[in-house]
């Protein structure tokens, strides 16, 4: 039974499903529980017929064959006191219980006690209520409301196929519906609606996703329609002369196919990017595009989404899982090679295998086992791997040839495997009986060499690295817990003593357990646990330093050591701490305030600590800065941890998730960060302004270099600036901002000469007053309600022109290269044009202008309105086209950032909502997505920047705060990413280079449904 519960929560690999699908044998795949009235039993009916009629995907054959689907339906309604052993026996023998709801439901004894039954012979969460009218709590009897009230996050999945009819407030119920038209009218939608949730029906039968199975149904089709095609194809080509035209229409008809099968394998695409596998993301695109060629109708919307999916492997921030190996096993740890190139790992229920680092391929399995895999190892020189299972059994294989060098019989649970450093030896333990069992066995023949058992169970074991002794840390609080033992005999060498400290209360010692005890790096003092404090002690039981740390005791893998010696990192609660090894003085506190850390991992060589949260997300610290802030791992959260040396990349296995991600920590294509937040940019995009938590900088080679701003203001943080607020010049010489004047209730506008080194200020009507240098930068555009547009020297700040009918009071100013053309971009979302050579209102267009040309016969612009781009002419008018869908995911706000690049063609469009901050880097004029970037800032508005050629762009990307109790203070991080914008051939040859010559394998194949076993 625990394993069918498994299938409601895990449902990514429908493989593994229909493995455990097959496990548990049932006589009938659901019992179909309901009222015997209209329309409730005719549902039922049609819901019988879909169950038994349905076509499983090729994952679920058994033995070549289609899995058979019976249901049970009884045909006449009994009295609850009639319900006879033959009912009784049927619930018992079906897997499922389905049960069709409406408002009578409720006040059938019948259902009510089918569902009882049926929940104490299978449980809950095998109950699938099909909606058909009224709302769960007036539809469903009270064992189905005794589930859903439990308040502990179970939800009943239910499938809703309700009309919308009955939602009106004129209907009032099957039960009070006297036109049999409308019934059957009413029925024959809820049967319609069927086709589609069946796929909810069946995928909690099954055991699979919603999306997967409808995905799959859909393949399935799509495989027809292309089988006939080629065979129609084949034919055709016989009778080619007397059947073109029948010929032509069988080509389209295959071409629509394959197009239609090769967008279905894009979306598949895209959910792999989503789940965070981009290697196989950029896999599968390019398997979609393999039988695409360009005469074809939709091979550019094609193409645009496969350099989409490339970018979105490339165009990553400073860490991003790379890639996931799914070990569908949940019991197994990972082995890291030494020259980590390869990672091993128990891989279905009884294999092993070896994949590549640097792109997640399988390049191995190895059989023999019968059991999962839980431990493994590679000898030093990575000739050998050791593999340790439930099965009582280690095998030895050989990495090159696959070959099995020794099997070891040894009874137990695996707890240790171990090459020694020379490579002579290997470590084995087991849990046997409640004691420990060490073994050593010589590599060269694979024989006993001693063999040792220390009575009750081991909290942690570490070897020396000569392998002469081994330090043992028992889960009991004994006098002898941590011991030092020769590793010939297990005979004790010596006995750590115990911890002890005065209780507050009773004054009389007691003495703290230990976590853990291990070997120092330098393999002549030992690092000692307990849940107060850290200790580092030599072999002759003197103190090298003590220091209190409160250590959580369920917490694992607390503390990581440099090689030699010289840092210690250690997790006391939420924090961690790195300290000094001969000392114990500490050198950085890390926290991450985003976190409810849970596990770590740290790297001296690099000093980066990665920290996990409990859900999942992931920080990134480094010389003294949290340099990415909660990141996005996915589902799973990691429990075991593989840093490379190089810090290029963390391997973290879910036992949850059942699968090894490669997190790469380094951006493939950015350029140096920007530690400052963009405020704003010029109108040419010449001129950057930053703000980096203390000072205004200006940039005019787009973030690379800056200059600081003197300003008179003192500037919070985090309200710095808005970009409406503040306006920089395309020369760079003025920069100007609202303040508060003293002495007045009224804004300021306050304008610096960055040459002259001097300010000026006048009153303005309102704070939301828009204002905008020229592009000349010699004037200054101030507009508001009640003055009109006015128009000031930028130098003298005295005012040359003034447009008193121009009397908007807010929104944005957008002008033509040559200033004639003004386009106010108002927060009503209407856009006004005006000519500012003689003051006329020329029209009013719906949406966002983001350019402005004007040819002197003809004003042109460029614009969005919502996920709808336009492009307007005085002359032609208005044309209007989709965005990409994509674009659709994040919603928009109000607070939404849009940079128009005319050079390139692109438009970057930043959505700001409170949950979620996505920028999206489009083609204007086609309005297909180029790449999607993601910020984890929310504490301020994400401001962006396109460089005036377009190839570089630059994204608010990280934001952190600091506080130093100290000294009182806290310090700002701030960040922006700068990243290259590389072409299409670009693009695909760095692809190719991530996947490193990787290919998709059969079994994938046949899983994505690409190709059938």
């Amino acid at each position: 039974m625990e394993k069918e519960k498994k299938h409601r929560t895990s449902s990514d690999e429908m493989l593994n499903a229909s493995y455990e699908y097959n496990e548990v044998s049932y006589k009938y795949d659901a019992f179909i529980s309901y009222r015997h009235v209209e329309p409730d039993q005719t549902v039922a009916k049609y819901v019988h017929q879909m169950i038994e009629t349905f076509k499983a995907p090729k994952e679920f054959y058994k033995d070549g064959k289609r899995p058979v689907f019976r249901v049970f339906r009884d045909r006449e309604e009994l009295a609850a006191r009639d319900l006879g052993a033959s009912i009784e026996e049927a619930l018992a023998q079906s897997r499922y219980l389905v049960v069709i709801c409406s408002k009578r439901t409720p006040l059938s004894e019948w259902c009510q006690k089918e569902i009882e039954i049926f929940k104490g012979l299978h449980g809950e969460e095998k109950i699938i209520p099909v909606l058909i009218e009224g709302e769960p709590d007036e539809a469903f009897p009270s064992p189905l409301k005794e589930i859903k009230d439990q308040g502990d996050g179970h939800e009943i999945l239910a499938a809703d196929i309700r009309p919308d009819e009955i939602f009106s407030d004129e209907f009032t119920g099957y039960e009070n519906l006297q036109d049999k038209h409308k019934l059957n009218e009413l029925t024959k939608q809820s049967i319609s609606l069927l086709k589609t949730e069946k796929y909810r029906i069946m995928a909690t039968i099954l055991g699979c996703s919603f999306g997967d199975l409808k995905q799959r149904d859909k393949e399935r089709k799509n495989k027809r329609i292309l089988n006939l095609s080629l065979s129609a194809g084949a034919v055709f080509l016989i009778f080619g002369m007397f059947m073109a035209s029948a010929y032509h229409k069988a080509e389209v008809a295959r071409q629509e196919a394959v197009q239609s099968n090769a967008s279905i394998l894009m979306k598949t695409s895209k959910d792999y990017a989503g789940d965070g596998d981009y290697l196989k993301a950029a896999l599968v695109a390019k398997e979609a595009m393999k039988p695409i060629s360009k005469n074809m109708k939709y091979y550019n919307t094609l193409k645009a989404e496969e350099f989409s999916i490339f970018n979105s492997v490339i165009y990553q921030g400073g860490a991003s899982t790379l890639t996931v190996i799914p070990t569908k096993n949940n019991m197994t740890f990972m082995a890291l090679s030494n020259d980590e190139k390869y990672v091993a790992y128990g891989l279905d229920n009884n294999n092993t295998a070896i994949s590549s680092v640097e792109n997640g391929e399988i390049i191995k399995e190895f059989d023999g086992h019968s059991q999962q895999v839980k431990l493994l190892s590679f000898s030093v020189d990575d000739k050998y791997l050791a593999s340790a299972s439930f099965d009582n059994t280690c095998i030895i294989y050989d990495v090159k040839t696959g070959e099995q060098k020794a099997l070891l019989d040894i009874e137990g649970i695996p707890m240790l495997t171990q090459f020694s450093k020379d490579g002579t030896k290997l470590f084995y333990a087991v849990l046997y009986n409640n004691n420990t069992v060490f073994y050593v066995y010589d590599t060269v023949n694979w024989e006993k060499k001693s063999e040792f058992t220390v009575e009750g169970q081991v909290k942690s074991a570490d070897i020396k690295k000569d392998g002469s002794e081994i330090l043992i840390t028992l889960n009991t609080n004994t006098d002898d817990q941590v011991t030092r033992r020769s590793m010939e005999d297990g005979s004790i060498i010596d006995v750590i003593p115990k911890i002890s400290e005065k209780n507050i209360i009773t004054q009389e010692d007691t003495y703290n357990p230990y976590k853990s005890a291990a070997y120092s790096a330098d393999g002549q003092n030992m690092i000692l646990l307990t849940e107060s404090e850290i200790i580092k002690m030599s072999f002759d039981k003197q103190d090298i330093f003590r220091e209190d740390m409160y250590i959580n005791p369920d917490d694992n893998k607390v503390i990581y050591e440099s090689d030699d010696g010289k840092k210690i990192a250690v997790k006391s609660n939420t924090k961690i701490y790195i300290l000094d090894g001969n000392s114990g003085a500490i050198s950085d506190e890390i926290y991450f305030e985003k976190l409810n850390l849970k596990y770590y991992v740290y790297n001296p060589d690099t000093n980066t600590v990665v920290g996990f949260g409990e859900n999942g997300n992931y920080s990134i610290w480094k010389d003294n800065t949290v340099v990415e802030d909660n990141l996005k791992y996915g589902s799973g959260t990691p429990v075991e941890f593989k840093f490379l040396k190089d810090g290029s990349k963390i391997l973290a296995n879910s036992h949850e998730s059942q699968a090894i991600k490669i997190i790469d920590l380094k951006s493939r294509v950015s350029s140096e960060s920007i530690y400052a937040k963009i405020v704003a940019n010029s109108n040419d995009s010449s001129k950057m302004l930053l703000f980096d938590g203390n000072d205004f900088l200006l940039s005019g080679d787009n973030g690379k270099t800056s200059s600081k701003i003197n300003v008179d203001e003192s500037t919070i943080y985090g309200i710095a600036s808005d970009n409406k607020y503040s306006k920089i010049s395309n020369n760079g010489r003025y920069y100007a901002t609202v303040v508060t004047a003293l002495n007045s209730d009224k804004p300021v506008l306050k304008v610096y000469d960055l040459q002259d080194n001097d300010s000026k200020m006048f009153e303005m009507d309102s704070v939301s007053s828009a204002f905008t240098f020229s592009n000349d930068s010699e004037e200054i555009l101030l507009a508001d309600g009640k003055n009109g547009l006015r128009i000031f020297d930028s130098n003298s700040m005295e005012q040359v022109k003034n447009y008193s009918d121009i009397s908007e009071d807010s929104g944005k100013m957008i002008l033509s290269p040559d200033s004639k053309i003004l386009v106010f971009n108002k927060i009503s979302g209407t856009a006004s044009i005006y000519n500012l050579e003689n003051g006329e209102h020329i029209d009013d267009v719906a949406g966002e202008v983001l350019d402005v040309q004007n040819t002197g016969d003809e004003i042109k612009l460029k614009g969005i309105k919502n996920n709808t781009a336009f492009t307007w002419s005085n002359k032609s008018g208005i044309v209007t086209w989709d965005m990409d869908d994509a674009c659709r995911q994040t919603p928009i706000s109000f607070n939404d950032v849009n940079i128009y690049n005319a050079n390139t063609d692109l438009l970057m469009m930043i959505r700001n909502n409170e949950n979620d901050r996505k920028c999206y880097i489009v083609d204007f004029s086609s309005g297909k997505l180029r790449m999607t970037l993601n910020s984890a800032v929310k504490k301020y508005t994400v401001n962006g920047h396109i460089s005036p050629d377009g190839k570089l762009i630059a994204i608010d990307q990280n934001y952190y705060s600091d506080y130093d109790s100290k000294s009182a203070k806290t310090s700002y991080y701030t960040e922006a990413k700068v990243y290259k914008m590389l072409s299409e051939d670009e693009v695909s040859k760095e692809v190719d280079n991530i996947l490193a010559g990787r290919t998709l394998t059969q079994d994938e194949k046949i899983q994505i449904g690409i190709s059938t076993k």
